[in-house]
């Protein structure tokens, strides 16, 4: 049996529509003990995981036609369109559905209560500042004159070092190190084996020699910020690279110093930014995305995965390739390629004529 369904205590499928703001069909008194993925039913072993007791999400005729057999589950969250074809399930409006969707993982979520670390199990510098609401759990280092905001949670083997800043509410989970003097606002969730704040990539070579450019800015993160686990944030060469509110990573993505990140960007997957690169708002990038250095994303762009910026952008315009370029004329480019090996045929039989010898047959 699942984890979740192990953790949480049955709810009547009536008390979940009432919960959810939906509108009870069917049988409202069906025991519900967790949620399930559709995508999943077909590979599923019947006999290992009983299929009885959940609740699935059909949001749209396109999941419906994929996942037939999501007609047979016990319960269903869905949209007053689809309901027709379903026994039992909460019916929301359409605009709400992934909202409601939303709203039933989080009545399902078990996140373990945690629990401060004894007397002396964590290192706390004298001069430190916890709120006492905030939680220091055991292996956890803070280092002097940092200050940790109410219910702040900071994880086993977290490093805090001297004079950072953290906010009221934040997250930090383990193997998390945050360098000296950076700066943390509230709400935000900081994943395992992240750090921010490590020194920029600066170095000046001359006469044979190789200088390390001294690092003195620091890390700002805004409000509601979330990384993914094994993100590396580097501080400013002078000022601060900044995070702006609700921007969110995914693991393993990197930003380079002196970068302004603005506000509710998105960055997926093995993403890197080279030092200097500014993000406006709303811009999202695509899983193993690379940005050159001082390049300028304006507001609203998008870049797919697996694409190069060199250049800056125009804003809510949506870019791939490498070098990528606006969507539309890579589309242009991508369905001519096709074409080449015929083109090549055509000239090579017309240099033939010519009597021109071609240069790649020599």
């Amino acid at each position: 049996m699942p984890l979740l369904a192990r953790l949480i205590l049955m709810i009547k499928l009536s008390e979940l529509a009432q919960k959810l703001g939906g509108t009870l069909q069917g049988n409202g008194d069906l025991q519900i003990q967790g949620v399930r993925d559709l995508e999943l039913i077909r590979v599923r072993d019947a006999a290992a995981m009983p299929q009885k007791g959940f609740i699935y999400f059909v949001e749209s005729k396109k999941n419906l036609n994929a996942h037939p057999e999501s007609k047979e589950c016990d319960a269903l969250l869905t949209t007053k369109a689809l309901a027709p074809n379903f026994a039992n399930a909460i019916v929301v409006e359409e605009p709400q559905a992934r909202i409601a969707f939303i709203k039933l993982l989080e009545l399902f979520e078990k996140i373990p209560t945690p629990l401060a670390a004894e007397k002396g199990a964590a290192y706390i510098h004298p001069t430190a500042k916890i709120d006492a609401s905030a939680v220091i759990m055991h292996g956890a280092v803070i280092l002097e004159g940092a200050v940790i905001g109410a219910n702040a949670v900071i994880h086993p083997n977290a490093v805090i070092e001297p004079h950072v800043k953290i906010g009221a509410h934040t997250v930090i989970h383990p193997n998390v190190v945050i360098k000296y003097g950076c700066v943390l606002g509230e709400h935000c969730i900081i994943h395992s084996a992240t750090v921010i704040g490590a020194d920029g990539f600066g170095f000046y070579d001359k006469d044979g020699q190789r200088y390390k450019i001294p690092q003195i800015g620091n890390v700002i993160v805004g409000n509601h910020v979330e990384m993914g686990s094994s993100c590396s944030v580097d501080r400013a060469t002078i000022e601060s690279t900044t995070i702006g509110d609700y921007t969110k990573f995914d693991d393993q993505v990197h930003v380079g110093h002196n970068c302004q990140v603005g506000k509710y960007v998105y960055i997926a997957g093995n993403t890197g930014l080279a030092g200097s690169v500014v993000m406006e708002d709303n811009v999202t990038l695509g899983g193993q995305t690379a940005v050159s250095g001082k390049v300028l994303l304006r507001k609203g762009s998008l870049v797919m995965g697996m694409s190069a910026i060199a250049a800056d952008s125009e804003p809510g315009t949506m870019y791939f390739g490498i070098p990528a370029r606006p969507a539309r004329e890579m589309h242009k480019i991508n369905s001519s390629l096709g074409y080449v090996p015929e083109l090549l045929k055509r000239v090579s039989a017309i240099e033939e004529k010519l009597g021109i010898e071609r240069k790649d047959k020599e």
